[in-house]
């Protein structure tokens, strides 16, 4: 299964971005390879529809899980129509910590 973690920085020691689809990175984890890998959030300067186009970047990349700060309406429907899940940490968490215990 592949994991999106939206990220301020693209390194493991980053915290979790507050903002799923103004953030400027997602980390990608596969839970069988376990590999990490960082993209850059092509809609992160959109003036409208970032995190919806965001979302439909991350659901053609295949992934089936992202975790971020929040997740507006529509990008939960978008999310929910492919089946992706949503999950949104209790405290400030680093990209790290997230990846251990999925591990």
């Amino acid at each position: 299964m592949i994991i999106a973690i939206a990220a301020s920085e693209n390194h493991l020691r980053s915290n979790v971005d507050p903002h799923f689809g103004r953030c400027d990175w997602y980390c990608l984890f596969n839970t069988e390879s376990k590999d990490v890998s960082y993209i850059e959030n092509p809609a992160r300067y959109n003036q409208e529809q970032a995190g919806c186009d965001a979302a439909k970047f991350l659901v053609e990349k295949g992934v089936r899980l992202v975790i971020a700060g929040r997740f507006g309406a529509k990008v939960i429907d978008i999310f929910k129509s492919n089946e992706v899940q949503m999950v949104i940490p209790q405290t400030n968490q680093t990209i790290s910590k997230l990846i251990e215990s999925f591990k």
